[in-house]
């Protein structure tokens, strides 16, 4: 896939190939290599960007240890560089990395951070995305009440809803009619 006269950002792109196609081992040769290559290159950002896209891919093969390792520092990075976007992808893919790992309170902790970043930059798909990630983490982790809340939460932010989301806000609004609130 690579050779030693790609340019990181040659190395980059047929990474992010590779895991577009589905061919996962390449994509993980790709990011490694391309995180290497930026890394040599002085460039953090960039270094930081190709380890939270290894964590990606990793945790699609099964190796969540390994995705944790790559993206761990990740978010801090992004936040010092002051950019506030990738810091909360790299928080989301953090959140998912504990998660798969059984570090369900660190991935809570991670999520939230997340979203609330997401909702600070009025990214509201990715605000939602991270929501619903949360809310599944929340009910299998026994919290039925608060996985509702976060899900309503994500659906009441959308400005337009598709009819099975609809009918979902609705169903989980009726919990709290009973309960009169």
């Amino acid at each position: 896939m690579t050779s030693d006269t790609s340019s990181p950002k040659q190395l980059e792109n047929q990474a992010m190939t590779a895991y577009r196609e589905g061919r996962l081992e390449e994509a993980i040769d790709g990011f490694t290599a391309a995180r290497q290559a930026f890394l040599a290159k002085g460039d953090q950002g960039k270094e930081a960007e190709m380890a939270s896209n290894l964590s990606v891919a990793l945790l699609q093969v099964g190796q969540p240890q390994e995705a944790l390792e790559a993206v761990k520092d990740t978010p801090t990075v992004f936040l010092n560089l002051g950019d506030s976007s990738r810091a909360a992808q790299a928080y989301g893919n953090l959140g998912s990395a504990l998660d798969a790992c059984g570090d369900h309170d660190r991935a809570e902790v991670a999520y939230r951070h997340a979203i609330d970043l997401f909702a600070n930059l009025g990214d509201t798909e990715r605000h939602n995305y991270t929501l619903q990630a949360l809310s599944r983490l929340q009910l299998r982790r026994g919290k039925p009440l608060e996985a509702v809340t976060t899900m309503q939460v994500g659906l009441d932010d959308r400005p337009s809803l598709n009819f099975r989301d609809r009918l979902l806000r609705r169903l989980l609004r009726l919990p709290f009619r009973l309960l009169g609130r």
